[in-house]
Parts: structure tokens; sequence; C-alpha cells
């Protein structure tokens, strides 16, 4: 632990201050626990001065602030610190016990509270000293992090082109990091994070969007079942507070801003409020990727606090790339990401990503009170935004592979199409466009056809009815003339018949009820025959209805399936231990089972349905719809048969639509490499920045406060081990054959140039250590070293 923390301790008020300045030492007994033993020890203190300085002193750190019993040792608490980041899972609780295993010492709660106290006070130190930390490199204004954090995303360079969308980020919510309300009435702390927005914040935009009233149907037993459900899912939703967590990130994993979801599913004001800070912060030209972007779009437009300011931000709304595969065909040629321009290969699915770390948080911070709760969560988030600038230069470096990969392989086949069919490129862009024609042309039927579906149909229904009043009318009749039977049994049968005779009438009187109702309102004067041509027309347009419900359960079954298989194969599974990932696996096979007998049980009536269509339907087969991967198939299906003369359009052909989905790989692709390249330089003009920033805030506070010059190395020594990486894969991205971005570091417009920064350099900090400005400012590696170094993350990666 670097020796500031005992200064910022000191000079924080945890020492009393004495008015005689009479110092003395007093000695004070008590047993401690530290990193290799626990024994008996005696510290001597000045008198009026408070335990936790003299302990400081001997790198401990007490349980309380007056009269501890137990002192720890700093080692110990920076191992569990850096344990809790690395594994969230790890609670207080199994980690004593395993202190007091090694030591040979019984469990008790109270050693867990003891303990709990004394990270809770490190983590508090901790939090100053890089608070001071971050007034000397001037880094405390309000938003400097969501500003800063992310440097391709944030860092602006002198005579860049512009982009649009300037900048990406994703949103969106998740439920598991709940807490109950009960849980931690005791301690009125409150958790002051810089990634959460405060509640008064959020509830600006609770108004924002009015709730539908909502209607229960009286005569169906399956919604008072749904409803009864619903109710009983709210009430066990009531234990909890928090009710989960909605984040916002960058394109680069980078968590911008989150908030709680108190007492609420995902509610509108959640992602409002996130676009309105974001806005705020970043300012326009801003690509916003969630789940539901499309239909969020509608909710910003209806906003009075929002629709003007993002309306002058340009801020655009889309679907992550993932989930609007499961969207339909039209919304995503207008909402998904390849579709769009600017937005290169970004999936922005990275919340999922996000959340499948965070889920591990979730099970030590259940019962947590408010100040635990938040602590964890930005403790993670510290530690995640830790890892996402390590990984900056990997996630660069493959994206650019990926990009001059898809631009080889798919050029080739896009060329061959084109030579066949002897189009150019702007023939790709004009299906896409025939096609959103066409399926924006496909609207709801006008009311008068719902009437006359309506009419045929209750026309069947009381034909049926009749039929069955018949067949009733039959077995009375039949039973009446028999007169073998015994009494009892006669008179068991006479009653079932009377009562099925009164049910086929009282069916009878309310579907002729129903058929007079409907010719009032469609002002038939001769009632329709099955002869009629209305009817066969009408009757037609039924078996359409029904075949067209049985392809869209056809389609929902393989869109449950395509989830399910992406889940059972997630490469992200193993993080979660060798016993969770078996037991998901597990669940998750077991679904596909179900699932593959549901979807032959469809497929076996929608080809029933298809052979009595005229003209007959095609078939589907099992290894046809197990390969279908895009709601896009179906929504052809679908409108290739109700409209047979699209099939004459070659954007109908299954060969020339699979080509078309490559060109618009390709052509993002193409969008990508620009980006990568201005992202490239804006990293590596970073890494000598920061250095530079560095420099001069330990060159400024070296006279006055050398303590915390010496934790500014410390903190720079870190971020070193980092560029290093960066530097040499950033090497090996400009050695990439393909490679079209500039060899130069940039002029960035904030945070100053780079050589004018206060005047100083790295030489000029020698006054401050000899061997430490050599060990941590000497970034100019060695060219040899730099190039082996480059040969081998290329060969591991």
């Amino acid at each position: 632990m670097p020796t500031a923390v005992l200064s910022s301790l000191i000079e924080n008020g945890f020492a009393l201050k004495t008015n005689t300045g009479q110092r003395r030492w007093i000695p004070s007994w008590m047993p401690i626990c530290f990193g290799n033993t626990t024994s008996d020890f005696a510290q001597n203190g000045w008198i009026n001065e408070l335990a936790n300085v003299a302990l400081l002193h001997r790198g401990l750190l007490g349980c309380s602030p007056l009269y501890p019993e137990v002192a720890y040792s700093l080692d110990l608490l920076e191992f569990y610190h850096r344990l809790r980041r690395r594994h969230p899972r790890l609670g207080i609780q199994p980690f004593v016990q395993a202190v007091c295993d090694i030591h040979d010492v019984n469990y008790t709660g109270t050693q867990r509270r003891q303990f709990s106290a004394a990270f809770d006070a490190y983590l508090a130190i901790l939090r100053r000293v890089n608070a001071r930390c971050e007034v000397a490199l001037r880094r405390n204004e309000e938003h400097w992090r969501m500003r800063n954090s992310c440097p391709p995303c944030t860092l602006q360079l002198q005579d860049e082109p512009p982009m649009k969308p300037e900048r990406l980020f994703a949103m969106d919510g998740n439920n598991s990091a709940k807490r109950v309300a009960t849980a931690g009435r005791e301690d009125p702390r409150s958790f002051k994070s810089d990634y959460f927005l405060p509640r008064h914040v959020v509830d600006r935009f609770k108004d924002e969007v009015k709730r539908k009233s909502q209607t229960r149907s009286k005569t169906s037993s399956s919604a008072d079942d749904n409803a009864s459900a619903a109710e009983h899912e709210k009430r066990a939703l009531n234990i909890y507070k928090t009710t989960g967590i909605f984040v916002c990130a960058c394109r680069h994993g980078f968590v911008q801003k989150a908030c709680e979801m108190v007492r609420s599913g995902e509610l509108a004001k959640y992602p409002l409020v996130h676009v309105d800070h974001v806005i705020d912060v970043h300012g326009q030209d801003t690509g916003c990727g969630y789940d539901i972007g499309c239909s969020f779009k509608e909710t910003v437009n209806k906003s009075p606090l929002l629709h003007m300011k993002a309306l002058a931000a340009a801020i655009q709304f889309v679907v992550c790339a993932f989930h609007g595969y499961a969207h339909n065909r039209l919304c995503q040629l207008a909402n998904h990401p390849l579709y769009l321009t600017g937005y290169g290969i970004e999936d922005l699915e990275g919340m999922e990503r996000l959340f499948s770390a965070s889920n591990n948080v979730a099970r030590v911070i259940r019962y947590a009170s408010p100040f635990h709760w938040m602590q964890s969560l930005d403790l993670h988030f510290t530690q995640w935004d830790e890892d996402k600038y390590s990984e900056l230069s990997n996630f660069l470096l493959n994206n650019y592979k990926q990009s001059l990969r898809i631009i080889a392989e798919n050029t080739v086949e896009v060329e061959q199409l084109k030579a066949e069919l002897k189009i150019d490129d702007s023939a790709f862009k004009t299906w896409l466009e025939e096609e959103k024609t066409f399926l924006s042309a496909l609207r709801e039927p006008p009311e008068e056809q719902v009437l006359e579906t309506a009419y045929v149909q209750a026309l069947i229904t009381c034909q049926q009815a009749q039929d069955k009043l018949e067949r009733v009318r039959h077995e009375w009749v039949v039973v009446s003339n028999n007169d073998d039977l015994d009494y009892g049994a006669d008179a068991r049968r006479t009653r079932r018949i009377e009562a099925a005779r009164r049910s086929a009438f009282d069916e009878l009187a309310l579907a002729i009820q129903a058929v007079g109702d409907l010719e009032a309102k469609l002002e038939i004067d001769q009632p329709w025959t099955p002869a009629h041509p209305r009817y066969q027309e009408t009757l037609s347009r039924i078996r359409h209805r029904e075949f067209h419900c049985t392809l869209d359960k056809v389609q929902q079954l393989v869109m449950q399936r395509l989830f399910e298989l992406s889940k059972a194969n997630m490469s992200g599974m193993a993080h979660h231990g060798a016993s969770a990932g078996y037991k998901m696996r597990t669940s998750i096979w077991k679904g596909l089972k179900v699932r593959a007998k549901a979807l032959r049980t469809a497929l076996k009536k929608y080809n029933k349905l298809a052979a009595e269509m005229q003209p007959p339907a095609p078939e589907l087969h099992w290894k046809d719809v197990v390969n279908y991967t895009f709601v896009s198939e179906f929504d052809l299906l679908r409108s290739t048969y109700a409209h047979r003369d699209i099939l004459k359009s070659p954007w109908t052909i299954p060969r020339n639509r699979e080509v078309a989905a490559k060109y618009f790989k390709l052509l993002s692709a193409q969008d990508e490499i620009p980006r990568l390249n201005r992202e490239i330089r804006r990293l590596d003009t970073s890494i000598k920045l920061e250095r530079r920033e560095y420099a001069r805030a330990i060159k400024d506070t070296t006279p006055d406060n050398p303590l915390l010059a010496a934790e500014l190395c410390a903190q720079y020594q870190t971020r070193r081990r980092f560029h290093q990486i960066h530097t040499a894969r950033i090497a090996t991205i400009r050695s990439l054959p393909g490679y079209s971005g500039s060899l130069e570091r940039g002029k960035p417009l904030q945070r100053g140039p780079l050589d004018e920064l206060g005047g100083h350099s790295a030489g000029g900090m020698a006054s401050v250590d000899a061997d430490a400005v050599d060990d941590v400012f000497n970034d100019e590696v060695d060219n040899l070293d730099l190039v082996r170094l480059a040969k081998f993350l290329e060969r591991t990666t």
C-alpha cells in the first residue's frame, strides 16, 4: 500500500488534534490478524492520537475508528480488494473463513463484520487518494471520466474527417442486480458513485410516457389465469426495492452511466434519462443501439423533455444486430446496423457481455445495504473499465483483421453475381428499396373485410350448430324407439341427450343472432350461401389467415431455437464456472428437444394447410427450416404466397438475397476501416498524451507532496503495462497488408498539445527519482523488442 494512504488518512481527520501539543507514547494491547500470522501485538501511540494512525505506521488498519479490537494488514486488505475485483462472487464471509482456516482460528460472525468494516474503510481511503491524484492530473472536472475514459471514442484530433455517427453506444436493462427492500436498514450510509445517476435525475422522466390502460376479459378463463400469474409475480417482486440496473456503454465496452431500476421493470424513463445525459456530455451525432430501438425512437419523439433536444443532437436509434434478426423484415430494413451507413461491423451487443460479467456481482448484493450494493457495483465497473482499456488494442486489431477478411472474401462472390446479372452496385440498393416498398404496402385489411370475415365465420358456426342439433335429434329418436333398455340407464341417457339438445339449441340461437347482427351491419339483404362469390372470396381469405398464423408459429419456434442454440454455444459460458456452464447448457438442450417436437408438429399442420391452398403453397421440410437464420426468410415466404407476382423480382431469388446480404456486409467492413484508422491514431496519441500528463503532475506535486507524487508514479506504472501492449499491437495493425491509416500521432483538440503540457518533458523529472523515471517513463520501446512482441501477438491472435 503506497505511503500516500497514510498521508491522506491523517490529513482528512482520522487523527485527533491536541490543543496542548503534548505527545507521549501510551501502550495499546489488541489481538491482530494480518497476512501471515495472528498474534497479540503492542502498538505505542502518541497521546490523543487515534489508534489507526499508529497502526498505519505498521501497515495495519483497525476494524473501528477509535478503539479497534482487531487490525488487518494492508496487504491482506489489498489482496481481498484485488480478488473481489477479479471474482465478484467471492463475498467477505468465505474469504474470512479461509483466513481463519489458515491461522487455525474458529470462525464467528463477528470476524466477518470486523473485516467488512475494515474493508469499507480501506476502500474509502483508496477513493480519497484517487481523488487527490485526479486533482493533480486535472481530471476532477465534471463528467471527465465519460469524456475521456475511452480514447478511441472521445479523444478528438486535429484534421480528422467527420464521421456519421461520430460515436456509438449501446444501452439495456438487466434485472439480476436486485436488492431486498428490508436488507441493510441499520446502515444509514449512502454511496456516491460516478457511474450511477441519482434517482431524482431519473425521475424527471417518469411522466414522459403515459401508461396504457389494461382491460381484462370477464369471459376468458385464460386471460384470468394470465392475470393471476402476473399478479402473483408482481407480489413476489414486491420484496425488492431495487429490481435491477440500466446501463449505457460505448462500443468498446466502457461504462458511461448506470441507474437503479426501483420497484419496476424496464420503464421508459431509464433509457430516456441516459439519452438525455449522453447528449449533454457528448453532444451531437451519436448512434445508440437498443434491443427495442425501433419503438424507442417513437418514445423519444413523444417525450416533451427530450424530443427537440434529440432532434437537434441528430441522435440515431437502431436495434442491436443479434436482437434485430428477431424483428420483422421491414423493421430490419429501417433499423438494423447492417443496412445503415456508418456503423461498420459493430453489433452493438456489448451490453449482453457486460451483464454476463455483472451477474456475478448479483449473488453477493441481493441482501446488501444500499451502501454496499452500490459500492460493489462501483468496484465492479471500475475493474470492468480497466479491463476494457487493457483490451483496447486487441479490439482494434481483431476488428481490422475481420474487416479485411470480409472485404477479401465477399468481394469475389459479389463481383461474380454482378457479372452474371450484368448489374452494378446500385442494383443491390435498388433491390433493398423495392423490398422495403413492397413490405410497406402490406397494410391491415380494411374494416369491411374484417366484418365480412366475421360474417362468413358466423355462417359456418351457424351451420355447424344446425348439424349438431340434427345429430342430437336423431339420437333422441333412436333412443326413444328402443324398448329393450332398462329404466335406470334409459333415464340417465335421456337426461344426457336432453342436456345436449338444450346446448345445441342455445348455440344455434347465438349463431343466428350473430349472423343477424353482422348482416345488419354489412347491410346484407339476401344471406350469403356457400355458392355466393363473396362467400368464396372471404373463405379464401380465412384460409390464408390460418395459413399465415401457422407459419407465424413455425417462425416463432425457429427463432426460439436460434436464440437457445446461440446461448448453448456461448464462448463466455465457461467464465461462469464449469458447474454453472454445464447446468445452463443442460437446461438449454432440454428446452431445444421440447422445441424440436413442437416445431415438427407445427410443420405438419403447415404442410397440411399448404396442400389445401389454391394454388398449393410450397411445403416446408425440417432440413430447410432448421437452416433458416433470418426472419426475412419467413416474411418472404408469407408475402410471396400472398402476392405470387413478386416472384419475378430478382430480390426474391434466394441466391440473390444471400449475395445481397454479403454485399451489405462488404459495405459495413468498408465503413469499419476508416473508423478503425481514426481510433488507432487516437489511441496512439493518447498514450503519449497520458505520459506527459503524469510527467507534469509528478513534477508539480513532488516539492510539496512527495507522497502523492509517489502514488502517481505507482498509478502510471500500471498504465504503462497496458501502453506497452497497445504500442506493440498498434505496430502489428500498421504492418497488416491492407492497412490504410496514418503512421503518425495526431494533435489533440482537448487536454493540450503533446509538446506543451506545462512545458515539462519526461527528462525534466530527474529530481523525483532517477530509478523511478527510468522504470516508469521509459515508453520508447526498443525497435527490435517491439518487432518481436508484434510478431508474437500476431501468432497468438
